[in-house]
């Protein structure tokens, strides 16, 4: 039931947002602020999100608003464009609409030319289906080269019963209006849903980017808003219409590793003001919080230990490689630029690492081969750096090569339709960088034929889906929220690849790996300062001897009074094999512990095995030891 003119007359405002504060009956001063302010919102959050996730810098010149209203995005587009055209199908509308000089009016018959921008906001839910996938090819089409189209698209609907008998029985509606106290010709305004996937296709059909997706709600209805960006593309036999569009293959194409070696190297030896990089990942606001989840989940899947050796392939400045040389790692910074090693040679010499930790080593790469020996590393990260190559294949090979048996790679790159994004197309066209699609069913398969055994893919989201409390009650239950949370998340992940190769075969476990730490303990009072001390080997983990930095384990006493209060963690320390030996899975060492004289007194002491720089057994779910002892 679509409004009618003398409807949309008396309740102009209630007919864009369906709010009973807005029926003229309720609408106030405060309600007529809000209800424009809210337009001032979304346009900020459109212009906002177009910036980051579109087109960088991204300032429209002329404008299209499909299905204006009476203006609510219309005035604040033309604060921020050269020209808005605003576009309705109801003469009411455009009549109620405040005028500005940047601002033209009109139905849908009169609109003529192509646009940089076009907004479509509540309006696909009111249109039967038909017209409004017409619609959308409508207005794709009338992007102009690089112009950014941003559509509500209505995919689910939480229809009530009684809505269904309102638009069905004649008379029903005006009841329910009569029982609400609305006025009875109130229409009940439809919402016709989409199927994403299907808009999707047409987008692409369009000569357009894949769509970035926000999900929001309106009303009963569950929708996403859609982003896209009319790239040129080049058709044999027709004139290019975007000169400036790159094409990465081509790009490669024309481009020696050497070349692309010395264009990396110009860009870091040209960057005079250091901080931005030095400052990573802080360096700014609206980033950091992608790349601390991004990171996040590299960590946990690379399961690292202290002490391992990791690469940090594509390093750069060496914010990544700090972060784990503080964790204990030996970190080799990879880079085919000096310059940027440089910086991070910088970032280790003004930032130092707390406490005493394995030296960095930093490592220039020619862009074909690691110099570094066969099986001689334990992990490999690699940040947002892996779609920058030109020769993936071989990069993966050296991998495979310089990694030991049950090794991984980890990466967080973006997606398969990287190239064509906004930033993607400056960066090339500005610094002449690769910026390549990352395709995993091909890594992958390249992967295993370089020795990897297998690969994992991480499922994550870095936008906020904030709930209300009741809302997340529901997700916890497999309620709508749950539904909608799974759309949000695929969504982003469309966009997004965090992966790890595990490389074929098994390294040894030793006690820096905590997960592989297990212990059982007997002890027997010899006399206040001698303990029997029997230690068997539960776990999966060879424990490797005192000496050895991280993981030597080691025969550890805590002190306590005779209430069991604590008195003194460190109270003694014993090496668990005087010989220095190992000690494997399975095996039982015995040693005699000799413990600090004590005042008279009632104490209970507690003995643990303790790896190096990696924690107490107790931490790890093993039983200690505990004994009374009384000293007279």
């Amino acid at each position: 039931m679509i409004p009618s003119e003398a409807f949309i007359r008396r309740e102009p405002y209630f007919t864009i947002v369906t709010d009973a504060r807005y029926l003229s009956a309720n609408r106030t001063a405060e309600a007529e602020r809000e209800f424009w302010a809210s337009g001032e919102r979304d346009v900020a959050e459109m212009f906002d999100i177009a910036r980051q996730r579109v087109v960088v810098g991204f300032e429209p010149r002329r404008v299209l608003e499909y299905g204006c209203g009476i203006g609510r995005l219309a005035v604040p587009l033309a604060q921020r464009a050269e020209h808005v055209t605003a576009v309705d199908v109801s003469p009411s509308m455009l009549e109620a609409a405040p005028r500005a000089r940047n601002i033209t009016y009109c139905q849908p018959g009169a609109l003529t030319g192509k646009f940089d921008l076009i907004t479509c906001y509540l309006v696909l839910q009111r249109l039967p289906r038909a017209r409004g996938l017409a619609l959308m090819r409508e207005l794709l089409d009338r992007l102009d080269d690089g112009g950014v189209l941003v559509a509500q698209v209505p995919f689910r609907r939480r229809a009530k019963p009684l809505d269904r008998v309102r638009g069905a029985i004649p008379g029903v509606n005006a009841l329910v209006n009569l029982a609400r106290r609305k006025p009875l010709d109130t229409p009940l305004i439809p919402t016709t849903t989409y199927d994403i996937g299907e808009i999707r296709e047409l987008v692409r059909a369009a000569g357009c980017s894949d769509p970035y997706l926000v999900f929001t709600r309106h009303g009963d209805a569950d929708a996403v808003v859609l982003y896209t960006r009319r790239i040129a593309r080049r058709v044999e036999g027709e004139a290019p219409r975007d000169d400036a569009f790159i094409d990465v293959k081509e790009l490669i194409a024309r481009s020696s590793i050497d070349d692309l070696n010395r264009t990396a190297e110009a860009y870091f030896a040209s960057v005079t003001d250091w901080d931005f990089h030095l400052a990573k990942p802080f360096s700014r606001a609206d980033e950091a919080p992608a790349m601390l989840i991004n990171l996040a989940v590299l960590l946990q899947g690379l399961r690292l230990s202290p002490g391992d050796v990791v690469v940090d392939f594509g390093g750069g400045t060496g914010w990544l490689s700090r972060f784990l040389t503080q964790l204990g790692c030996r970190a080799i910074v990879c880079d085919v630029s000096a310059s940027a090693l440089q910086i991070a040679r910088a970032l280790y010499e003004r930032m130092p690492v707390v406490g005493a930790q394995p030296a960095p080593q930093f490592l220039q790469y020619d862009g074909r081969r690691i110099d570094l020996p066969d099986e001689s590393v334990d992990r490999i990260v690699c940040f947002d750096a892996f779609h920058h190559s030109p020769n993936p294949a071989e990069v993966l090979a050296e991998f495979a090569r310089i990694l030991k048996p049950g090794g991984i790679a980890g990466f967080a790159e973006p997606g398969p339709h990287h190239s064509q994004t906004a930033q993607s197309q400056f960066e090339m066209r500005t610094y002449g960088v690769v910026e390549a699609d990352i395709d995993i069913a091909w890594i992958r398969d390249t992967a295993l034929a370089a020795g990897f055994g297998e690969m994992r893919v991480a499922a994550l989201n870095v936008p906020p889906f904030h709930l209300t409390v009741e809302q997340y009650d529901d997700l916890l239950d497999g309620g709508p929220t749950a539904a909608r949370w799974l759309d949000w998340t695929r969504a982003f992940m469309r966009d997004v690849r965090d992966f790890f190769l595990i490389k074929r075969g098994e390294s040894p476990l030793d006690s820096r790996h905590s997960g592989a730490l297990s212990c059982t303990i007997e002890a027997t009072l010899l006399d206040p300062t001698h303990v029997r001390v029997v230690a068997r080997n539960s776990g999966r983990a060879v424990w490797l001897p005192s000496g050895v930095e991280p993981g030597a384990v080691n025969l550890g006493c805590h002190l306590y009074d005779g209430n069991g209060t604590l008195i003194r963690l460190d109270h003694a320390w014993s090496d668990l094999t005087p010989d220095k030996r190992a000690v494997a899975p399975g095996e039982s060492v015995e040693t005699i512990m000799t413990l600090p004289a004590l005042a008279p007194g009632r104490y209970q002491i507690e003995l643990d095995l303790v790896a190096n720089r990696v924690g107490w057994f107790a931490q790890f779910g093993s039983k200690p030891a505990r004994l009374a002892v009384e000293v007279t």
